[in-house]
C-alpha cells in the first residue's frame, strides 16, 4: 500500500506546475522572441491549460475504455515529448505546439493524481492524502523552478529538459500502479452531484486566475525591474513552492486547528500575498508576498479538492475530479487573458496592475466563502 501511495502521489509532481515550471525563463524567452506579440509569450505558460481542459473533459469517456495504469503511461509519454520537445524549436508557433502536446499529457494525468486517492482510500485518509498530493505537487514545483532558474542562466532552451522527470514517474507507474477498472464504475455525474460541486469548482477557477498572475508576470517584471540576476529568478520563485509544500504537509494540523475557518485563512493569505507583491521594487516585500502565496495556495487547493471528495460518492469521484481539473486549468489559461483584458478595457498602466487586480479578486474570494459550506471530518 505504501508503494501505491507513493506512485499516486508522484503523479502530483507533474501536474499543476507543468506549465509554470519554465516560468523563470519567460523573461529570456521574451527577449529571444522580441518581435512576437507579448501575449504569445505568456501563452507558453498557459496554453497547456487549454488542452488539459479539453482532455480532462474527455477523461470520463477515456476511463471507461482504458485502465488507469494505461491512461497514466500514455499521459506521461505525451508529457515527456511535449515538455522536452519545446526546447528544440526556433519558431514560437512550433514551441506552442509542443506545449499543447504537454497539455494533453497532463490532461490525462491530472484527474488520476487526485481521483485515485478517492478511489483506493477511505474518507478518513483522503483529506490527509489530498494534503500530501498538494505537497508533492509543490515539491515538483520547487525542483522544477529552482532547476529552471539555474538552467536559464546557461540557455533558456535547457529549461525544457526538466520535463524528463516524467520518465521517473512513468517507471513508478509501470511497476506499482494496478490496472484498476475505473471504467466499470457508474461514474457519470447527475444534476444533483454537479450542483453539489459547483461552488468548489467555481472557487478553484477564480483561485487559479489569481494565482497565475505570478507565473505569467513575475519573471517579466523582475527582469524589467532588474530586481535580481537572471540566475536567481528561479530561486526567488521557489519561495512560493517551498511554503506551499510545507503547508500541504501540515494541512491536516491546520484544518484540525481552524476547522471551517480554514477557508478564510487561505483566502486571506492570498490577499496578503498580492498586497505584498505589488511592491515590485522591494525585494523583502516580494519575498514575503511569495511566502504568503505559498501558504495560501498550499491550504486552499487541497481543501477544495477534499470538499469535492466529501460531497460526492466514491464511484463518481474520477468524473468529479476531471471537472475540477478542467476548471483549475481553465483558470490558468484564462488568467492572462482576463487580467490583460481588464487592463486594456480600463486603460490601466503599470507593471504592478496584475497584482492589484489579483488582490481585488482575492478579497472577493474571501467574501464568497461566507455562503459556501465547508465539511470538516472529525478526528477520532
Amino acid at each position: 500500500m505504501r508503494k501505491l501511495k507513493a506512485t499516486i502521489l508522484s503523479l502530483s509532481l507533474v501536474t499543476v506546475m507543468s506549465g509554470a515550471a519554465v516560468a523563470p525563463a519567460l523573461g529570456q524567452i521574451a527577449i529571444h522572441f522580441n518581435k512576437v506579440d507579448p501575449l504569445l509569450i505568456k501563452l507558453i505558460i498557459t496554453i497547456p491549460s487549454l488542452f488539459i481542459i479539453i482532455t480532462a473533459l474527455l477523461f470520463s469517456f477515456i476511463s471507461r475504455r482504458l485502465s488507469s495504469k494505461t491512461i497514466a503511461i500514455i499521459g506521461l509519454i505525451f508529457y515527456i515529448i511535449g515538455g522536452c520537445g519545446a526546447g528544440f524549436v526556433n519558431n514560437i508557433y512550433f514551441l506552442l505546439a509542443f506545449r499543447i502536446i504537454l497539455g494533453i499529457g497532463v490532461g490525462l494525468i491530472a484527474p488520476l493524481s487526485t481521483g485515485l486517492i478517492a478511489y483506493f482510500f477511505d474518507k478518513n485518509e483522503q483529506s490527509k492524502l489530498m494534503g500530501y498530493s498538494s505537497a508533492m505537487n509543490n515539491l515538483g514545483g520547487i525542483i522544477a523552478i529552482m532547476l529552471s532558474g539555474y538552467l536559464v542562466s546557461l540557455n533558456w532552451r535547457y529549461t525544457f529538459a526538466i520535463y524528463i522527470l516524467g520518465l521517473v514517474v512513468m517507471l513508478l507507474v509501470i511497476f506499482n500502479l494496478p490496472k484498476s477498472e475505473i471504467k466499470r464504475t457508474k461514474n457519470k455525474l447527475d444534476g444533483k452531484s454537479i450542483r453539489k460541486i459547483t461552488p468548489y469548482i467555481s472557487i478553484m477557477f477564480i483561485t487559479m486566475v489569481v494565482f497565475y498572475t505570478v507565473p505569467s508576470n513575475f519573471s517579466i517584471i523582475v527582469t524589467k525591474e532588474n530586481l535580481v540576476p537572471t540566475s536567481f529568478i528561479g530561486f526567488l520563485m521557489s519561495v512560493q513552492s517551498v511554503f506551499a509544500f510545507t503547508t500541504g504537509l501540515a494541512l491536516s494540523l491546520i484544518v484540525n486547528k481552524l476547522g471551517s475557518y480554514t477557508k478564510y485563512f487561505a483566502s486571506g493569505m492570498l490577499a496578503l500575498s498580492f498586497f505584498s507583491l505589488s511592491f515590485t521594487g522591494n525585494i523583502f516585500m516580494v519575498i514575503f508576498g511569495l511566502f504568503a502565496l505559498g501558504v495560501g495556495m498550499g491550504t486552499l487547493a487541497p481543501i477544495l479538492n477534499a470538499q469535492i471528495s466529501l460531497h460526492i460518492e466514491r464511484e463518481k469521484m474520477t468524473s468529479a475530479m476531471a471537472i475540477m481539473s478542467a476548471m483549475l486549468y481553465l483558470g490558468q489559461f484564462m488568467s492572462p487573458i482576463i487580467i490583460d483584458g481588464i487592463q486594456s478595457i480600463f486603460h490601466l498602466q503599470g507593471i504592478q496592475v496584475p497584482f492589484y487586480l489579483a488582490l481585488i479578486l482575492s478579497i472577493a474570494l474571501f467574501i464568497s466563502f461566507i455562503k459556501i459550506p465547508f465539511i470538516v471530518v472529525e478526528k477520532d
